[in-house]
């Protein structure tokens, strides 16, 4: 008789779990690779605080992913890595900032350079600089990985570094689209080069080497204070007065102590802008 009331019990406490998670209201947010890993700590968090939404944060489909899975209606919030333009917001869609993330260039595990200058970047980039011997380091292919001129990390050093928007590919560096492609080549070549705003670098699975540029460590610290230039602003994206319950509350939390103390420990600089 008891382990009938027990094994009862256990049902209806299953079922019970099973019809709240079905009655959940469930946030997709699809969009850039830059932000995914954060958010995924950030939804992991939320989710476990509360039954009533749940948040997925899907794998990256770009910028324009979010654009168009917002405009389309098929999605509440998108992520981008970067503030809208203002076409995008002519078309009805409002941002909200989540923090700055500092943009980093990045060595494979098996450098022991602490850090590269300007020059040394766009020499390496361009094929000038083939070994890491030639700046200090082990002996080793730099085997650089880069960009398209349309990604968010891309741009934020051309802001700083003019000569990175339009520079010319030296004809051994690997192109790739997406971030997480960024992040498989880093893993794969320990004697890599490449760049990634510093957050979606807890994804690797082999140590990676922060650069410090011109001296300088890409910090969030030394972001706040004006001393590391490279960052991107991730935030999230939505149709103008039409954020659901779900979303409203994904947001206030966000900007909740713990959502920040979150984006802090994966070095992220937390916006103060209102949601």
């Amino acid at each position: 008789m008891h382990s009938f009331f027990r094994s009862w019990s256990l049902t209806t406490l299953l079922l019970g779990l099973v019809c709240t998670l079905a009655q959940a209201d469930m946030l997709v947010i699809p969009g850039s690779g830059n932000p995914e890993f954060v958010l995924k700590a950030l939804a992991d968090a939320f989710n476990s605080q509360q039954t009533q939404h749940r948040v997925s944060v899907p794998p990256s489909t770009g910028a324009a992913g979010a654009l168009r899975d917002v405009e389309a209606g098929t999605t509440v919030l998108g992520r981008i890595g970067r503030p809208l333009k203002p076409d995008e917001s002519a078309r009805g869609l409002s941002y909200v900032p989540l923090g700055r993330d500092p943009v980093a260039f990045v060595a494979g595990a098996n450098v022991q350079v602490k850090g590269l200058s300007t020059t040394q970047v766009l020499d390496a980039y361009t094929g000038k600089l083939s070994n890491w011997s030639e700046v200090g380091g082990k002996a080793g292919p730099i085997r650089a990985i880069g960009r398209e001129m349309s990604d968010a990390s891309r741009q934020a050093i051309s802001r700083v570094i003019k000569t990175f928007e339009t520079v010319t590919f030296g004809s051994g560096i690997k192109l790739v689209h997406l971030d997480p492609q960024m992040i498989e080549m880093l893993d794969r070549f320990p004697t890599s080069l490449g760049f990634l705003n510093r957050s979606a670098l807890a994804a690797c699975k082999t140590k990676v080497n922060l650069l410090a540029l011109d001296g300088v460590e890409p910090s969030p610290q030394n972001v706040g204070v004006g001393r590391y230039p490279l960052w991107l602003e991730f935030g999230l994206i939505h149709k103008t007065g039409k954020l659901s319950p779900a979303a409203k509350s994904f947001i206030d939390f966000t900007r909740s102590s713990e959502g920040i103390r979150i984006l802090r420990e994966n070095g992220v600089l937390a916006s103060s802008a209102p949601a």
